[in-house]
């Protein structure tokens, strides 16, 4: 990358002062034990004493890290992915590493880059997009690395650090991590390649491997656009995205040694769509991709399971936190419309928990008749699903009852980020 390197830096990284801060960073995070069965209450419980022995183990450079604890987590096709679990000792000395390298490298990295940076984030890399779009650019190379985190290679991934890192014992720390392996019920495997899964250290290294795709496609002037291995370039032509996809696919294949997915590569025109980062692209228009929906529409089914006996209040409490953080991610685009539905969607599911709760018609009835409903009421049953839309549901939980309760709306917090701009 740049040609003066960076030498003595594992000096920085064991100062007490950096592991200090380091295990303050990993506590925040707060995370599952490892393979050691340490929790961070248990580390935090004797931390001083935890952060002398990891300190005099890095001194005398006998630390050795220990495998991750391999677990899987169910991905929307059916398959699941694995993910490791580091231990919190490790997760200390990881995010130490970090403190001192990203310094390093962050000043080396180019403004196409938007993943796991300080100060940027999905929705400036979701902007970026749409402003090379509004500049005319209708062709997509849209690239996926296959497994791209599991199958970095390890030696290509060291000499892309030792561009700019000549300590050594930095190296040899990152290799070890590099070369843990993984737990998993009792059967220990190797790493072979990839970065740390679950590890603090890992989307720093991804985009340290990955700038050099970066620094190709900035050269030549193409409009990328990263965020750690998702990615599109943006050009003027079919036969200009054409080019590039085959130049990416040598780069990528050839001099970093991963893969091209083949099924979920391709060129695009805008008109057709595209996805990126959740969002799906079309014409001149974005919106939340239809999976990002159903994702959502499944976390609001688990928080609004008829199957309880609880108050409407309780539920909104669960709830809020989940709409809150999708609502702010997915407001930018032609969404108002969609938005309200939702809204309309979850009050709907809100009925359905409430007329759960009370059991019986006669509640409800009572319910009306203090609110003086003057029309003639009728049998309703209180778990049927349709019953959610009824009149006498409407009227005992009117859409006045959710906004006193504070419920989120996707709605107002699309109107007030176009307000906001």
């Amino acid at each position: 990358m740049g040609k003066q390197k960076h030498h003595s830096l594992y000096g920085q990284v064991i100062q007490r002062s950096n592991l200090a801060k380091a295990w303050w960073a990993v506590k925040a995070n707060h995370g599952a034990a490892g393979v050691d069965h340490q929790s961070i209450n248990q580390f935090d419980a004797n931390a001083d004493a935890e952060l002398t022995q990891l300190e005099q183990e890095l001194r005398a450079k006998t630390y050795q890290p220990q495998p991750v604890r391999r677990v899987y987590i169910p991905k929307a096709d059916g398959s699941q992915r694995p993910l490791g679990i580091p231990a919190v000792r490790d997760r200390v000395v990881q995010q130490a590493l970090r403190q001192v390298m990203e310094p390093v490298f962050e000043p080396l990295f180019l403004d196409c880059s938007f993943g796991f940076r300080p100060g940027k984030g999905a929705l400036m890399a979701i902007d970026r997009v749409s402003a090379h779009l509004k500049q005319g650019y209708r062709w997509v190379v849209d690239c996926d690395v296959k497994g791209y985190f599991d199958s970095i290679p390890h030696e290509k991934l060291i000499d892309a650090v030792a561009e700019e890192v000549a300590d050594g014992t930095v190296l040899r720390l990152i290799r070890a991590f590099l070369q843990a392996g993984a737990l998993e019920d009792g059967i220990y495997s190797e790493s072979r390649a990839g970065t740390p899964q679950g590890g603090v250290i890992s989307p720093l290294l991804a985009n340290v491997y990955l700038h050099k795709l970066d620094l190709e496609m900035t050269l030549r002037g193409h409009r990328l656009t990263r965020y750690a291995d998702d990615f599109v370039v943006l050009v003027g032509s079919e036969r200009a995205a054409l080019r590039v996809m085959e130049a990416v696919k040598n780069l990528l294949e050839k001099e970093l040694g991963l893969t091209v997915h083949p099924d979920k590569s391709r060129v695009v025109n805008v008109r057709d769509g595209f996805e990126f980062l959740g969002y799906l692209f079309k014409a001149s228009d974005r919106r939340p991709k239809d999976k990002a929906i159903d994702e959502l529409k499944d976390a609001v089914r688990q928080v609004t399971s008829r199957n309880q006996t609880t108050t409407i209040q309780a539920v909104i409490a669960r709830l809020n936190p989940v709409l809150r953080g999708w609502g702010n991610y997915f407001c930018h685009g032609r969404v108002r419309k969609r938005f309200r539905e939702i809204d309309e969607w979850i009050r709907r599911r809100l009925r359905a928990v409430q007329l759960r709760s009370w059991r019986y018609v006669g509640q409800i009835h009572r319910v009306l008749r203090r609110l003086g409903e003057k029309r003639q009421l009728v049998y309703l049953r209180m778990t049927r699903w349709a019953s959610s839309t009824h009149w006498m549901a409407t009227a005992a939980i009117p859409n006045s009852l959710f906004v006193s309760l504070g419920l989120v709306s996707l709605e107002a917090i699309h109107v007030r980020t176009l307000a906001a701009r």
